[in-house]
């Protein structure tokens, strides 16, 4: 009788010692208030990787106000909002998991018209996109926290203009755009049309492809180049042509006006670059196809068969970085995040860095 006690004691042991491991496997899902460690959004510029020596108030304040700008970027304010002129502040609640995703959001304190819908609409869209939080810890162990943010909806008139990086005004509502030459935009076509030079030393290359210019038009009718992107990765002998061909131009430039005085404004300009060499016929005919599908891609509602037309324009001309653009933003609405990210990584191998490099570490990090 012994014998068989000392195995129901055996057997009551083993299976008291599997219920507490089963126990303490148990993954946590309770949702604290208080913690040792606060959780962090992960904002690109303030990651603790990157700033090893920085201490832990410096890192919190630069991810709010980090944060905060990738939500005043992308909250529209509501029509119904706006119409009925309500303004003040939205709270939201969400809870911080393990895994540095954010989940449970609702709104705490709504002022109607939309604006609580809108700020969660933002915020899972951030988390979508990609954009990750360091979690709360306590016990030296990530657990989940409820976080409540405050969202300030304010009405204002939007100024006429915006500054560019060295501080000039560039006037984007107008009474009247610049014009060209008194002739207007057919007018400007036929001038780079007949002015435009293909770089003599590539005619054999085959090389087409557009570089996007933009040039701030002064009050006094001047010009200067403002911006250039060679989607093409053409080189820097096209680049040099489209830049003397925006010089051309100087003297040619009648002022934009607002409020009845000239402003500066800029003015976007696209220059193709195509071979008039036998052999390039192909080419030349390829990249028009291809430009055709962009096209009619920018024109379809459905996003499946908009991606189905940048991918076939995409397999006539590999390399051009504005299909890879449109491509990936497709990809990014239709929420395949990581096709979308190698669409971008790919425009970035090809030019050094992207025109949109904000957006790109949002989504695909750095």
């Amino acid at each position: 009788m012994r014998k068989h006690r000392t195995i129901y004691l055996l057997w009551a042991l083993m299976w008291s010692s599997l219920a507490l491991v089963a126990q303490s496997q148990k993954p946590d899902t309770t949702i604290y208030d208080a913690v040792e460690r606060l959780p962090l959004p992960l904002v690109p510029g303030c990651l603790p990787e990157q700033h090893p020596n920085w201490p832990e108030d410096s890192l919190r304040r630069c991810a709010e106000r980090g944060l905060l700008m990738l939500l005043s970027r992308n909250i529209q304010y509501p029509a119904e909002a706006r119409r009925a002129n309500i303004e003040g502040t939205v709270v939201v609640s969400f809870v911080v998991e393990t895994d540095g995703r954010i989940s449970n959001l609702r709104t705490v304190k709504d002022i109607g018209g939309g604006c609580g819908a809108e700020a969660v609409r933002v915020l899972q869209a951030l988390d979508e996109a990609g954009l990750r939080w360091r979690p709360a810890q306590l016990g030296g162990r990530a657990v989940r926290m409820r976080q409540a943010l405050p969202l300030r909806f304010r009405l204002e008139d939007a100024p006429p203009f915006h500054l560019n990086e060295r501080g000039d005004s560039i006037y984007t509502v107008l009474d009247t755009l610049p014009r060209f030459q008194g002739g207007g935009e057919d007018v400007l076509i036929t001038f780079i049309l007949n002015e435009l030079r293909y770089p003599s030393a590539y005619r054999d290359s085959c090389k087409t492809g557009v570089i996007e210019t933009s040039i701030l038009v002064r009050p006094n009718g001047t010009i200067e180049m403002d911006n250039q992107i060679d989607f093409n990765n053409l080189g820097m002998d096209f680049q040099w042509e489209a830049i003397r061909l925006i010089n051309r131009t100087a003297g040619m430039w009648t002022p934009a006006y607002y409020q009845g005085r000239p402003v500066t404004t800029s003015v976007p300009l696209r220059v193709l670059f195509k071979s008039d060499a036998p052999r390039c016929q192909a080419a030349n005919e390829a990249f028009d196809q291809a430009m055709l599908l962009a096209a009619d891609a920018a024109d379809e509602e459905d996003l499946n068969v908009a991606l189905e037309k940048w991918t076939k324009a995409l397999q006539l001309q590999p390399n051009n970085t504005e299909l890879l653009y449109y491509r990936g933003s497709a990809l990014l609405n239709l929420n395949r995040r990581e096709e979308a990210c190698e669409d971008f990584a790919r425009i970035r191998q090809l030019l050094g860095i992207t025109w949109f490099e904000s957006l790109r570490r949002v989504v695909c990090g750095w």
